[in-house]
């Protein structure tokens, strides 16, 4: 008996401490610093994207990185990620991006920021919000 109380009070502190870190994390917006292509050995590429952010909190600058799906950047429009000798090509509809700096341009001029998740005590512990990123306007 004193076991299964034991378990139980364990188990609740840490599904109370879960919610109250959860709780206490603020939105904030930042600024997308670098997008690069997730790849998986020479050949193959995700469909994801690795986003460096920049932002601001606590009198301090903080970086941060996190990973989002392309089609978080490019709405419903149909894509195709690839690699042709080496070489990463996205077609985006009747668009085609050939290196990663052009795709990393294309990526930045449809979105420049996204919104993130900062823990007030440890800024340095941020995460994407991943159902919403900012446009320029």
């Amino acid at each position: 008996m004193n076991l299964l109380l034991f378990l139980l009070f364990v188990t609740l502190y840490f599904y109370f401490r879960s919610v109250w870190f959860n709780y206490r994390k603020i939105r904030a917006v930042s600024s997308i610093e670098k997008i690069t292509l997730m790849t998986f050995g020479p050949d193959i590429v995700l469909p994801e994207v690795q986003v460096k952010y920049k932002y601001y909190s606590q009198k301090g600058v903080y970086f941060g990185k996190g990973h989002i799906h392309i089609s978080k950047f490019i709405g419903n429009q149909p894509f195709v990620v690839y690699t042709r000798q080496g070489i990463p090509v996205m077609e985006v509809g009747d668009d085609m991006y050939v290196t990663e700096e052009q795709i990393e341009h294309y990526l930045l001029s449809n979105y420049n920021s996204l919104i993130i998740y900062i823990d007030p005590v440890e800024p340095f512990h941020s995460s994407i919000d991943p159902t919403t990123i900012q446009s320029e306007s």
